[in-house]
């Protein structure tokens, strides 16, 4: 009796496997071409990967590029890091400035885009002092009790940040014709007349960790430029 018991279960448990045989196929069976060809879920998978590939890969170029100018400037050790960038449109920048603070706008000759590189007042005035310190015994900050962003803070960083948007831009390849054809300082986000209002930007947030200079700053640039690098 127990015998037909084993042998009744086995019959069943075999009638379950042809089910799914007839439904599903034999996974031991080679797969046709149209199942080789079909993507399906993965697919999916493998972009996100490549994506986050490249925007490691991106993220740890900037780094070292940031890291080269900003070593000559910074007293002692420094730390940049960068958080997960955003995809915005060109009218949710708005939604997305992080109030009175220093934008940098630089205009590409060629394409006619427009890139931000972007610091908070802690940072852009952290770096106003450390350059003003060359030029005077003076060893105070003297930006420090600004009640709101000054547009005279960019007398003192306007050439640094013109020379640190330059090695930024050298990470894309020449075919791009990345070349500035003006610059423009500002204390608030605004976009030029002839900028392109269909645009969609990535930010990248970054942080800079120093005993006298840190703060959040950001790279904005049109994300038909993200998978270029």
């Amino acid at each position: 009796m127990q015998l037909q018991d084993s042998d009744k279960e086995f019959d069943s448990e075999e009638i379950y496997q042809n089910m799914i045989r007839e439904t599903f196929g034999d996974p031991g069976t080679k797969k046709t071409h149209g199942s080789e060809s079909f993507l399906g879920a993965g697919f999916s998978k493998q972009i996100g990967q490549e994506i986050e590939s490249i925007d490691n890969l991106l993220s740890q170029r900037l780094i070292n590029t940031l890291t080269a100018q900003l070593q000559s400037i910074l007293p002692g050790a420094f730390r940049i890091t960068t958080n997960p960038e955003q995809c915005l449109s060109c009218a949710n920048l708005h939604s997305w400035s992080p109030g009175r603070s220093y934008y940098s706008m630089f205009e590409m000759k060629h394409s006619k885009s427009v890139w931000i590189l972007h610091l908070s007042r802690s940072v852009g005035e952290g770096l106003a002092s450390l350059l003003q310190r060359r030029k005077s015994r003076d060893y105070s900050n003297i930006f420090k009790g600004l009640r709101e962003a000054d547009s005279l803070i960019y007398l003192e960083i306007g050439e640094l940040l013109r020379n640190i948007f330059s090695s930024l831009i050298e990470l894309w390849p020449k075919n791009e014709k990345l070349k500035v054809a003006r610059c423009r300082h500002i204390l608030q986000l605004v976009f030029l007349n002839d900028s392109d209002r269909d645009e969609e930007y990535v930010v990248i947030p970054f942080h800079l960790d120093n005993r006298e200079c840190s703060g959040d700053f950001h790279l904005v640039f049109p994300q038909r430029y993200l998978l270029s690098i």
